[in-house]
């Protein structure tokens, strides 16, 4: 397993102490698409920043990728975040006045990857979301599906284990949207773990599995519901 959760509780610091997060027994296997959906404020991102190693819980076990990554400390948790999780986030993220190819290249240079190896990781990565004839272009000469795309190439530039993506197509029209989704399920089917957060019960609908998030519970779901999305 990618990520096996045990008993996790997050909440934050309040009077009652009342959990925000409450997790029994919770897993994603290597090659898996997961979608995370739920009303507004119900949990999902916190989630996602958990299994990410963003937020720390209360109580609980997280084994990730096989190691249990429970009390490590700040330096490892970075390190593991680097080497292992790549990140998409809804806000594109990227340094506007860097190029694509060293936007890529920030997370690969904390690595330690020899500037040789780093190029052939920025230039493969960007061939692969179709932007490898613009990788000296910034940021802003480019649309927002294009933008989201290196946001992809630079979660991808060191090869993690697995992706979080806190809703990657929210800032996008349609159009875009559709194109960074069918990018996504091209990058699964070559056997890159994705977890997802949506508020789109019809891409939610694409997964094979769907987790619904309510009031900081977690439940499997089958199907999609709609009713709370």
């Amino acid at each position: 397993m990618i990520i096996s959760i045990r008993d996790l509780r997050f909440s934050y610091d309040n009077k009652n102490h009342e959990p925000i997060i409450e997790i029994p027994e919770w897993s994603v296997a290597a090659g898996e698409q997961i979608f995370l959906h739920g009303p507004s404020g119900s949990g999902k991102t916190t989630f996602l920043n958990i299994a990410g190693l963003l937020e720390t819980y209360s109580a609980g076990r997280y084994f990730l990728d096989g190691n249990d990554v429970s009390g490590i400390s700040d330096a490892a948790r970075s390190r593991v975040r680097n080497e292992k999780i790549g990140f998409i986030f809804q806000g594109f993220n990227l340094i506007p006045d860097l190029s694509l190819f060293d936007n890529v290249d920030v997370p690969l240079r904390y690595r330690g990857f020899s500037s040789k190896e780093r190029k052939q990781r920025i230039e493969q990565s960007l061939d692969t979301v179709g932007l490898s004839n613009r990788m000296r272009h910034l940021p802003a000469q480019l649309s927002g599906g294009q933008q989201q795309r290196v946001a992809i190439a630079r979660a991808l530039a060191g090869s993690p284990r697995f992706l979080l993506a806190d809703e990657p197509t929210g800032n996008l029209d349609s159009k875009m949207a559709n194109s960074v989704m069918t990018l996504l399920q091209e990058i699964n089917q070559q056997g890159t773990t994705i977890v997802m957060v949506t508020h789109d019960p019809g891409l939610a609908a694409q997964a094979k599995r769907n987790i619904h998030v309510r009031d900081g519970q977690v439940s499997e779901l089958h199907e999609v519901n709609t009713e709370h999305t």
